[in-house]
């Protein structure tokens, strides 16, 4: 398993509020132990080499952002969506099911909506 993928895991999902709008100082900012724990899960999140095994899909499926994150949240989606082939899941419907089982494990509402916005988008289009 990539060393990206056992680091998202030890973070587990990033602490919301990263889009939020306090100023260093106010009352809101985050603490530097937040603020370190998105660098750290960013920096894991940006270094995952694609495509992911089903195994580490399992893993950051359960690790998602539950509040967008600039955009992180969507190089995670990519990776997420690069443990199957889009031929996998046209040729069995064993493979979609399974796939779509795994985004029902996802632990945050915003990422598997779009998860499954985009499968219904692909499956639609093909």
């Amino acid at each position: 398993m990539q060393e990206a993928v056992l680091k998202i895991k030890e973070i587990g999902a990033p602490p919301e509020g990263f889009e939020n709008d306090f100023a260093p100082g106010e009352a809101g900012f985050p603490s530097d132990e937040v603020l370190d724990l998105w660098e750290d899960y960013e920096d894991a999140v940006v270094s995952i080499r694609w495509p992911v095994t089903w195994e580490e899909a399992e893993v950051l499926i359960k690790c998602c952002p539950t509040d967008h994150m600039a955009g992180i949240e969507w190089t995670l989606l990519h990776g997420i969506e690069s443990c199957v082939s889009n031929d996998a899941l046209l040729e069995t419907p064993e493979e979609l099911e399974r796939y779509r089982n795994l985004i029902g494990q996802c632990n945050s509402d915003m990422m598997k909506k779009e998860l499954l916005e985009r499968l219904e988008a692909f499956l639609s289009e093909a």
